[in-house]
C-alpha cells in the first residue's frame, strides 16, 4: 500500500468517526457495502473511485486533484482546519463503560437470583460485543455516556444493601429494568448505525442519596 493511499484511508476513517457514523450507517448513507468500507478502511482492498466520491461527498469531504508543487500548502490549510478526532474523551467513556459492565457483574454475584440483575449485565455484555465489529464504537458510546454511567451509582448502592438486606427494594427493581430497556434500545442503536445525536438518554432515575463515588 502506498503512503498516498493510505493517507486516503486516515482521511475517510477519521471524517466518518468524527461524524459520528459507524461503517454500518455510512454503508446505508453512500449505498457502500459496509463490507466494503471495512476493507477499505483496513487496506484490505483498493477504492474504486466511484466508491472514493461517494464516501467523500457523504463526509464532507472534496476530491481534487493539484499541482504536486502546492500539495505541501494544501496540508497546512487542512491541518489547520480540521480538529483532530477526541481519542482522549472516547478511550476514557470507553473505559466507564467497561468500568460499568465490571460493577454490574459484581452485583449480580451478590443477588444473583435477580433476574434485572443479569438482564442489565447481558444488556451491557451485549454492547460490548459490538466493540469489535464496529470502529465507530467508540465515539458512540462516547455519546451514550448518560444512559450507562449513572448505573455504577446504582451498582454502588447494591453493594451497600447487600451487607444488611436479602433481597432489593421494589423502587431499585423497577429502575434496574427500566435501565436495560434503555440499554437493549441504545445496543439496537448502535447497531443499526443511529446517529450519536439520536441516542438515547435514560429513561430511569436513580436515588440521589449517597455520594459519586464510583467505588
Amino acid at each position: 500500500m502506498t503512503y498516498a493511499t493510505e493517507d486516503i484511508i486516515r482521511t475517510l476513517k477519521d471524517a466518518r468517526e468524527a461524524k459520528g457514523l459507524s461503517q454500518r450507517a455510512l454503508s446505508a448513507r453512500t449505498g457502500v457495502a459496509q463490507s466494503h468500507i471495512s476493507k477499505i478502511e483496513s487496506g484490505g482492498t483498493d477504492i474504486r473511485l466511484s466508491s472514493l466520491i461517494e464516501l467523500a461527498r457523504v463526509l464532507d469531504l472534496e476530491l481534487k486533484l493539484v499541482p504536486r508543487k502546492v500539495v505541501p500548502a494544501v496540508e497546512t490549510v487542512v491541518r489547520s482546519t480540521v480538529p483532530p478526532p477526541p481519542q482522549a474523551d472516547t478511550a476514557k467513556a470507553v473505559r466507564e463503560f467497561e468500568r460499568t459492565l465490571e460493577a454490574a457483574k459484581a452485583a449480580r454475584a451478590l443477588f444473583p437470583d435477580q433476574a434485572v440483575l443479569k438482564q442489565v449485565q447481558d444488556s451491557l455484555q451485549s454492547l460490548k460485543n459490538l466493540q469489535s465489529a464496529d470502529s465507530g464504537f467508540s465515539n458512540l458510546i462516547a455519546e451514550a455516556r448518560k444512559t450507562y454511567e449513572p448505573l455504577q451509582k446504582q451498582f454502588a448502592q447494591i453493594r451497600e444493601a447487600a451487607e444488611t438486606v436479602k433481597a432489593l427494594p421494589p423502587e431499585t427493581l423497577r429502575s434496574l429494568t427500566q435501565a436495560a430497556d434503555s440499554l437493549r434500545q441504545l445496543r439496537n442503536q448502535i447497531a443499526h448505525g443511529v446517529p450519536a445525536a439520536a441516542l438515547p438518554r435514560p429513561a430511569y432515575r436513580l436515588d440521589e442519596d449517597g455520594d459519586d463515588d464510583h467505588g
